[in-house]
């Protein structure tokens, strides 16, 4: 795509914000040759509702979205410094809400509107400026009732205009008028949700209650269940059921795969009650088809297409075959989990298992048993829909056979690392290389020797293998600390240089190497996380989705995954969404720059 950016890009890029989708929003915006200034905003705008504050300010500062001058683009500003404060360390935090509350205030100087004024007046409350948060939500009170155009916005700023004025009932049936109002989008109720919850936290809103139900985000849900035969009674009980369930539940967008029976009913009433669905396919389709959809008779195949034509996305957790092994279907549950967690979290809502399922266990990694007790592990909260007495199908796909001799499959984390600019290092700094660099990586991994399951080098590059995620994002995290301090200049390397980092998380083959002997692991999933590495930047941690899933999953308290886009991989091997993994710390030193 070049020249100028068609108006159809902007608009689905603004659909997507409206819904909350930042993730599609964020690729819309990125993903046309040429940027311009409306769509460097939305990039700026994604960034932010995925949590990166500093990404998004570094962003705003270098597109110079702020020279834009419009309303928006000068108080987007404030809203990054807004959460920059609200990620600092406590002892800090007053210092950072007074910042925001300077930058709003500024643009409320300029340009009079009272989106401006409010957020001027929350900020100020949260700094603990009392007189100056009743100065300006007086001034937003005024300018939002006085506003020609009475939409959500207008509403819920005289809301939270009320709230800051102590007048906790006017507040809540002003948000309540607000919440059927034009604009009340699934993203907008969820900024509002959001910046009350804080406020009603806070010293400045002590002895004020206000019930937030109106505004309240959809939770997001994730499903499981059996697959059944075609049967129309049992279909029209489970498809009114599972209307109850997420209607009562208040669900807006749904994860799961397309499997015949539960799946397929539960997509096409999420479908017909306007709640997005997302797709997540375990392995490749056609596998997919014949193990988990035809079975069940011949109309599930094309409601499965129907059902996958209409979803808002389509994630496929693997390309590999299947082969039988039921780790690849616990792999494509894991994935729609955790997916569907980040969605949740980006909403600031809940996430739910919606699962139709007899209550039976039976034991196994895979199935909707298994991904109930899954589910349950994390502390995740689980609808059941009685499942008993369905026409149970099984399937009878005959998988790809594996030549050779008999191998185990399991899960494991792979993480591939390469030093760029090694292969131009001077021959006198080689040994300096491996004492200051190597050594480095060694005593990581040292510390986590216990948890690593496959280990190897060969000149500046690392491989190895972890079950444990949480250990794995503490060994990619602690070798990116580690090397965060080496000189590259002084040992000769150009700037730009450094350790790549990746790391994929997969269904792969258990073997002992028969070259070394040692314990090794093969298959599709490590050549993907091969093909991760040499695209991630130096000094950064790359992984692919499925990865950060399995975080989200695990050690979300720890641990966090910033969305980078979607990137192709190395050697033609396909286009991946990425993300930056990161620790949950705040950065206090990060000092904000005046613009």
């Amino acid at each position: 795509m070049s020249g100028a950016v068609p108006s159809a890009v902007h608009a689905a890029a603004h659909e997507a914000l409206a819904r909350g989708d930042v993730f599609a929003a964020y690729d819309l915006a990125t993903g046309v040759a040429q940027q311009d200034g409306e769509l460097a905003y939305i990039e700026v705008r994604a960034l932010a509702g995925m949590g990166d504050w500093q990404g998004a300010l570094s962003r705003y500062e270098a597109a110079g979205v702020g020279a834009r001058g419009d309303i928006d683009s000068l108080a987007l500003r404030g809203r990054i410094l807004k959460d920059a404060a609200f990620a600092a360390p406590p002892e800090a935090r007053h210092v950072r809400f007074a910042e925001a509350a300077e930058a709003y205030g500024a643009v409320h100087a300029a340009k009079g509107d009272y989106y401006s004024a409010i957020n001027a007046a929350a900020m100020a409350a949260m700094a603990g400026d009392a007189a100056t948060a009743q100065r300006f939500a007086r001034t937003a009170l005024e300018g939002a009732q006085d506003a020609p155009v009475q939409d959500y916005w207008a509403h819920a700023t005289a809301a939270e205009a009320l709230l800051l004025l102590g007048r906790g009932a006017e507040a809540e049936a002003m948000l309540q008028a607000a919440a059927v109002r034009e604009g009340a989008t699934v993203a907008a109720r969820a900024s509002t949700y959001r910046q009350f919850t804080a406020l009603l936290a806070s010293p400045a809103c002590a002895g004020v209650a206000v019930s937030l139900d109106p505004i309240r985000p959809p939770r997001t849900a994730v499903l499981t269940g059996h697959m059944f035969c075609e049967d129309p009674v049992a279909e029209a009980r489970i498809a009114a059921a599972v209307r109850a369930a997420l209607e009562a539940e208040r669900i807006g967008a749904m994860f799961g795969p397309l499997a015949c029976g539960a799946d397929i009913v539960i997509a096409e009433t999420c479908l017909a009650l306007g709640i997005e669905f997302h797709v997540i396919l375990p392995f490749a389709e056609e596998d997919f088809l014949a193990l988990s959809v035809r079975p069940g008779g011949p109309g599930w195949e094309a409601r499965f297409r129907r059902c996958l034509g209409a979803a808002v996305t389509i994630h496929r957790a693997s390309a590999m075959r299947y082969v039988g092994d039921d780790t690849q279907i616990a792999f494509g549950s894991e994935v729609a989990m955790g997916l569907a967690r980040l969605r949740a979290a980006q909403l600031g809502g809940e996430a739910v298992q919606i699962a139709v399922w007899d209550s039976a266990y039976a034991g196994g990694i895979a199935g909707a048993g298994a991904d109930v007790m899954r589910w349950r592990s994390v502390g995740g909260r689980t609808v059941v829909i009685d499942g008993a007495g369905l026409p149970r199908a099984r399937g009878s796909f005959t998988p790809v056979p594996t030549a050779g001799a008999a191998t185990e499959r399991a899960l494991r984390v792979i993480v591939f690392t390469d030093f760029k600019g090694f292969s131009r290092l001077p021959e006198p700094v080689i040994p300096q290389f491996w004492s200051d660099v190597m050594g480095r990586c060694g005593a990581v991994l040292m510390a986590h020797r216990a948890e690593i399951r496959c280990l190897n080098t060969w000149g500046d590059a690392l491989y190895l293998a972890l079950e444990d995620v949480r250990a794995a994002a503490a060994v990619l995290c602690g070798l990116q600390e580690a090397l965060a301090g080496i000189d590259a200049e002084a040992l000769g390397l150009p700037p730009g240089s450094g350790m790549r980092i990746a790391a994929h998380y997969g269904s792969v083959y258990a073997v002992d190497d028969p070259v070394t002997g040692m314990p090794n692991y093969y298959g599709t999933e490590v050549s993907r996380a091969a093909r991760l590495e040499p695209i991630a930047p130096p000094r950064q941690v790359y992984v692919t989705e499925p990865m950060a899933a399995a975080i989200e999953m695990t050690c979300r308290d720890a641990f966090v995954c910033r969305y980078v886009g979607q990137r192709a991989l190395d050697k033609d091997f396909g286009i991946e969404r990425i993300y930056r993994l990161e620790r949950s710390m705040v950065n206090g030193s990060f000092v904000i720059k005046d613009s």
